[in-house]
């Protein structure tokens, strides 16, 4: 039996931030624990981002995209150039925001080579500016019944005590995925974009399909968190991800999750974000909720 040799590509987007992006490189390229290459997929910047990066770091592989693709779209192009270009056997998707400490890569390949059947690792994050604090120590929290969706330990000291490695719901920021898996599952679904969540959609259709998911704390990065968690959105924003919500739900939820957010959770929320809102005098972001609610997709 032929053994297809490792080639790690680090996949990363950008638009317009092009400071960001050459910082994200700058630690990302001093790792020497595996061999692996970079691929920059550029979503339509306008900052010179491309020329600062081939200048900066020629090894570095970059793409342009005359339109912005979103980050589902963005990260598809990017991995399939990677796969068909470079020979990917693993794509480590990283957000360009984040700053990796040693052995970041490494760490989150070293559980392939023991788990046939793993597909996804993903990686401890600290906050970029405080890094005593938490941003995301083990993948996502969701509860269906009230929307929400946060990631574990956010915001807690780390004291260690979320330095167990243990199965999880991957959010995108920093995983690593088998290539075969992610062509199996299509990637990542552009229904989501451009608002997610396409990165827990995918983390979810891949257990079902068999494949573990694992949160691997020796690989720690550093994050410049842009969360907002619901402290105040567009109508469109709203609209979009109250429709994507349902998406999610249909694909992920049980009949009962899904029973109590229509009875229970969306009637709560709205008042919540009725509230919110208006104080704020931003009803159309109320507007924007209920349309996504009473518009399912299909």
């Amino acid at each position: 039996m032929d053994v297809i040799p490792l080639k790690i590509v680090v996949l990363i987007l950008t638009y317009n931030q092009r400071s960001i992006t050459l910082e994200c490189l700058s630690t990302l390229l001093k790792q020497e624990d595996v061999p692996f290459r970079v691929l920059l997929w550029d979503n339509g910047s306008h900052d010179d981002t491309i020329a600062a990066v081939n200048d900066a770091f020629p090894d570095v592989l970059t793409f342009y995209s005359e339109s912005n693709l979103g980050v589902a779209g963005g990260r598809n192009a990017s991995a399939m150039t990677a796969i068909g270009k470079l020979g990917a056997t693993h794509l480590l998707f990283l957000d360009n925001d984040i700053l990796v400490a040693p052995g970041f890569v490494g760490a989150l390949y070293e559980l392939f080579e023991t788990e046939p059947q793993l597909g996804q690792t993903q990686a401890k994050l600290r906050f970029m500016y405080d890094r005593s604090l938490i941003n995301d120590g083990g993948g996502a929290r969701i509860s269906f019944v009230f929307w929400r969706v946060k990631p574990v330990g956010f915001g807690e000291p780390d004291r260690g005590h979320y330095d167990v490695q243990h199965p999880c719901i991957s959010c995108g920021g920093a995983m690593m995925v088998r290539s075969d898996v992610f062509q199996q599952l299509n990637g990542f679904d552009p229904l989501f974009g451009p608002f997610g969540p396409e990165d827990l959609d995918f983390s979810l259709r891949l257990q079902k399909a068999g494949y573990k998911a694992m949160y691997i704390p020796k690989a720690v990065g550093y994050h410049q968190v842009s969360h907002t968690f619901g402290e105040g959105y567009s109508e469109e924003y709203a609209r979009h991800k109250s429709r994507h919500w349902l998406l999610f739900m249909r694909r992920h939820a049980s009949l009962g999750q899904r029973l109590a957010f229509y009875l229970v959770g969306a009637p709560i929320l709205s008042i919540q974000v009725f509230i919110r809102e208006a104080r704020r005098g931003n009803l159309r972001a109320f507007r924007g909720l209920i349309q996504g609610l009473l518009r399912q997709r299909k």
